[in-house]
């Protein structure tokens, strides 16, 4: 329970400072930890067993946690795919639909279970039945699969990683695709094992699930976190950059810049880009000239414009 209570408290400080970060932007990766929070935290023994009477005392909890696990697999990878710049359309086609057939295998899949009364460990007392396996194996192969495919999509993007955090963001959400990968295998060789009444395979098997089913949690969590940090200090290096470029070209911009009649604007990219306009428009039309220096300032701040 400890190692629960850990990663809650981790996610829910996760979900408010991604929340915080991403304010106006897109939130995707928020929206994500929210619901991966919302899993652990449901999940967590003292609320589960508060929880789950209120809702019929049959393990429903387990169920909307795992759907919202699901919810939030899905979510990751594509989120993950637009953080890094890889998102195509037919990609987010095919997550909403392999989302939507999961969601649909795994609750049918509930609803047919003869359900113990609430327990904190569901799939060791309700195992040995099919509808069990079959429950447990569509969303852990699931997770399984998209944890390994946001791993693949980071490792095909780590070399277009923009500075040393992303770079570490990155490897780290492959070291959960890695460690969702082998969860997966661990708990389908479980949950076969489970129905066919190899209990000692079950129980060698608990090791490895019980290090790698957080170390993907915390691994993907703190990748995402790291990918958003990593966002946000690019933006804020930018965004000093372009404040210094419009205060060195200030001087230039009075001596040889035309008036163009811009409309006023609080956007400060916006504004160098139209003194950088007007300084080379008033070269132009003018037999001015800059110093060393000056051309130094105009190609900073057109270099500033173009960090991304």
């Amino acid at each position: 329970m400890i190692l629960a209570v850990l990663q809650a408290v981790v996610l829910v400080g996760g979900t408010v400072t991604l929340f915080v970060l991403q304010r106006g932007q897109d939130r995707t990766l928020a929206v994500t930890f929210l619901l991966f929070t919302a899993t652990i935290v449901t999940n967590v023994d003292p609320l589960y067993r508060w929880l789950d009477p209120l809702l019929g005392g049959v393990n429903v909890v387990t169920l909307v946690g795992d759907c919202l696990m699901v919810a939030g697999t899905s979510t990751l990878l594509w989120g993950v795919a637009k953080a890094v710049g890889s998102a195509p359309r037919w990609l987010r086609t095919t997550i909403t639909a392999v989302f939507l057939v999961v969601l649909a295998v795994v609750v049918v899949a509930f609803t047919v279970l003869d359900k113990p009364p609430t327990t904190t460990t569901f799939m060791l007392d309700a195992g040995a039945r099919p509808a069990a396996a079959v429950y447990s194996i569509a969303q852990t192969t699931y997770l399984g699969v998209a944890l390994g495919a946001t791993g693949t999509i980071c490792v095909l993007r780590f070399r277009e990683a923009r500075g040393p955090v992303e770079s570490v963001g990155l490897a780290v959400l492959v070291l959960g695709g890695v460690a969702g990968l082998v969860r997966m295998v661990v708990v389908v060789v479980m949950d076969v094992a489970h129905v066919r009444g190899h209990l000692d395979v079950t129980r060698a098997l608990a090791p490895p699930y019980d290090v790698t089913t957080p170390s993907a949690v915390l691994c993907v969590a703190c990748g995402m976190l790291l990918l958003v940090i990593g966002h946000r200090l690019r933006r804020a290096r930018r965004a000093r950059a372009v404040r210094r470029a419009l205060r060195r070209l200030r001087s230039v911009h009075e001596r040889v810049g035309t008036d163009n009649a811009y409309p006023e604007t609080d956007d400060p990219a916006t504004e160098l880009t139209r003194v950088i306009v007007e300084i080379n428009d008033g070269l132009r039309s003018s037999s001015s000239t800059l110093s060393p220096s000056e051309q130094g300032a105009l190609a900073d701040a057109e270099r500033a414009l173009d960090t991304v």
